[in-house]
């Protein structure tokens, strides 16, 4: 995205972070920005045009909902984590899954790395 901006990549930032912070991450199904105030950000395309959340938008009713979000939001942010858990303990258990395993007693040969005794380059 910003291959011709060389060194302006300080006018591309705003953009990328707005892009990151309303994008689903793949462990938690949340946005950064619902999981920071509860509640989802309002898509830039939908500020300039007539959209029914611009139509519909009342500041009174705007303010008590957030209110109540904020109230939620550890609910929101406990579930969340939850969701990170399992996505973690999933992907843990997909790459423990090429492990062989293997059980060592006394008296078997090892490979042990000296690194001491190595010359150095």
């Amino acid at each position: 995205m910003l291959d011709e901006a060389k060194g302006g990549w300080d006018g591309g930032l705003p953009w990328v972070l707005r892009a990151y912070q309303t994008t689903p991450g793949s462990s938690t199904a949340e946005t950064p920005f619902r999981v920071a105030y509860g509640t989802d950000a309002l898509v830039l395309v939908e500020v300039g045009l007539e959209s029914y959340k611009t139509k519909v938008y009342n500041v009174e009713a705007n303010n008590f909902e957030l209110r109540v979000n904020v109230d939620l939001l550890k609910e929101e942010r406990d579930a969340s984590h939850q969701r990170n858990v399992k996505y973690l303990s999933q992907a843990a258990q997909h790459c423990d899954s090429g492990i062989k395993k293997r059980s060592f007693s006394v008296r078997n040969l090892v490979l042990q790395e000296l690194v001491a005794s190595m010359p150095e380059r």
